[in-house]
């Protein structure tokens, strides 16, 4: 009997206490792709973000992912979610039934967090995909904010930068200029003026880390892994000394709008 009691009061409390780990309103909900939350390295754009944006924030991204992963068509939550706030640099919350509805898609996020602002940070896994299939998944997601009242002067749309100088080769070739110059104009095309879309392209094209041609210099930071070693051919995510300058510049952006 007391078991059975047991095991209904933790089915009754369960989904109140997922719910209330997620609870609590932000000045700033952030989710984004592994520039802002690989699990795999401490020296990306996301986390810098961490240490510039002021009030009270979360950030959720997923490697991997697009819009569409974070609404009603899944995908990818398989890959472990980092999860930043105030008092959490680089918190990994786990994958798939391990985390609760209110970490893994928008429209539970937008009711739970209740935002003042909003920022998505995609585009990098769009690469493969055809004009068709990116402008779906954005109005996909213009329409979940519409639904909830995110007014244009709230809502941020971060697009990719200029890929990283390799040492050797470009392990992602598909990462080049011209794949993110038609990315970006496929995305603000279907955005229409829904959000603000802030241009990484235009962000970082006077920064001094910035070859003033196609690619960010790389400049590891001492104590931050996974911008030299292995990840010397890595040209898709921005990493080191540009990395910073880019989430500080981003930082600048949305702290003053």
């Amino acid at each position: 009997m007391k078991t059975i009691l047991g095991l209904l009061l933790f089915t009754i409390s369960f989904p109140i206490f997922a719910q209330a780990e997620c609870a609590g309103p932000v000045d700033l909900l952030i989710v984004g792709d592994s520039q802002l939350g690989a699990t795999w390295s401490k020296s990306y754009t996301g986390n810098f973000l961490q240490h510039c944006l002021k009030g009270n924030f979360v950030v959720y991204a997923r490697g991997g992912s697009i819009p569409g992963n974070w609404l009603g068509q899944g995908g990818m939550d398989q890959i472990e979610t980092i999860q930043r706030d105030p008092q959490n640099e680089h918190l990994n919350i786990g994958s798939l039934e391990k985390i609760p509805l209110c970490k893994k898609r928008i429209l539970p996020m937008l009711s739970s967090h209740l935002p003042k602002k909003v920022m998505f940070e995609f585009g990098g896994n769009y690469i493969a995909q055809s004009d068709e299939f990116i402008a779906n998944d954005i109005r996909h997601l213009m329409a979940t904010l519409d639904s909830q009242g995110i007014s244009q002067e709230n809502c941020f749309f971060l697009h990719q930068t200029y890929e990283m100088e390799v040492e050797t080769k470009r392990n992602v070739p598909l990462k080049n200029i011209e794949n993110t110059q038609r990315i970006l104009a496929v995305i603000s095309k279907a955005i229409n003026g829904r959000c603000q879309i802030i241009n990484g392209l235009e962000v970082m094209k006077d920064s001094p880390y910035f070859d003033g041609k196609e690619h960010l210099k790389r400049i590891a930071i001492e104590g931050r892994s996974g911008c030299m070693g292995a990840a010397v051919n890595d040209n898709a995510h921005v990493c080191g000394e540009a990395a910073r300058d880019f989430a500080e510049r981003i930082c600048h952006i949305l702290n003053n709008n």
